[in-house]
Formats: structure tokens, C-alpha cells, sequence
């Protein structure tokens, strides 16, 4: 059937596209590289309106640290409150404290990417009952030259 490096290969690649659970996070809990999403407050959504763009809600990215001024985050995207959501390339930026409603704290999905992982396999075996593996017949290496009967 499949050989196991593509199937190794395969599971790995949706374990890394996996879903995720956003779970609450008190701020004392964060690291460094920690995976946030964080809920802005009406003041703060006004407030870092410039940088963020208006009717900001949620700011995603990497939790880079405290600073004097508040949470600093390497974000990845924000959310409107419309539900538009603006990627961004890693820039800093600092939430003061009093901006932020929530923080929350990525984690995997376990069942989610078990059944999207499952899903994925049980693609590729159809794609492969229905196409098989190919031409597999004809010479299989030699000199090219012809031997006689």
C-alpha cells in the first residue's frame, strides 16, 4: 500500500496545520513564545485604534514579555469587531494593562486534529485505490542495449 515515510510525512504535516482551543490565561501565567490572543477593552480598542486599526478587538501573536508599559506581543494578526482580520509580519506592539479584557492562551485541539488527520489519511488511501501506484511495469534499469533471443 503507501510507504511509511509518506504516510510519516503526511500525519506531520496536519499535526503542524492542526486546530487549536484558545484557553483563558491569568497574566502571571504567561512565558516568553507563548501563543496569546488578546481581547481588547472598548478604551483600548479607541486607544490603539492608530497602530492597530480601527474597531480593533483581538490581537494574536507571540507574548514577548512585560514591559514597563504593559504586555508587549510580536503580532501575527488583529480581529475587528466585524470579524475582519488583518495579518501582520511579527511588528511589536505593547498593550497597556488597562486595555485588556482577556487573555487567552493557545493550546491543540486534540480531537480536532485527530479527525482532521484521520480525514487526510482516508483522502489519500482513495486517491490511491483510485490511481493505484502508477505505472510500475516496463525494464527496470540495464544498459539499454538489446540482447538477441
Amino acid at each position: 500500500m503507501m510507504g511509511g515515510r509518506a504516510t510519516c510525512l503526511i500525519a506531520a504535516a496536519t499535526l503542524q496545520a492542526g486546530c487549536y482551543n484558545y484557553l483563558a490565561l491569568q497574566r502571571g501565567g504567561l512565558a516568553p513564545a507563548t501563543y496569546v490572543a488578546v481581547t481588547l477593552t472598548e478604551s483600548g480598542s479607541d486607544e490603539l485604534g492608530q497602530y492597530l486599526g480601527p474597531d480593533a478587538l483581538v490581537v494574536r501573536g507571540r507574548y514577548l514579555g512585560p514591559t514597563d508599559r504593559g504586555l508587549s506581543l510580536s503580532v501575527e494578526s488583529v480581529e475587528s469587531r466585524r470579524g475582519d482580520i488583518a495579518r501582520w509580519a511579527g511588528e511589536t506592539v505593547v498593550v497597556r494593562g488597562e486595555f485588556v479584557r482577556r487573555v487567552e492562551e493557545r493550546h491543540a485541539a486534540g480531537g480536532k486534529t485527530v479527525l482532521l488527520a484521520g480525514a487526510a489519511v482516508a483522502g489519500l488511501v482513495a486517491v490511491y485505490q483510485a490511481f493505484g501506484q502508477g505505472n510500475s511495469g516496463g525494464a527496470t534499469g540495464g544498459t539499454g542495449t538489446p540482447t538477441p533471443h
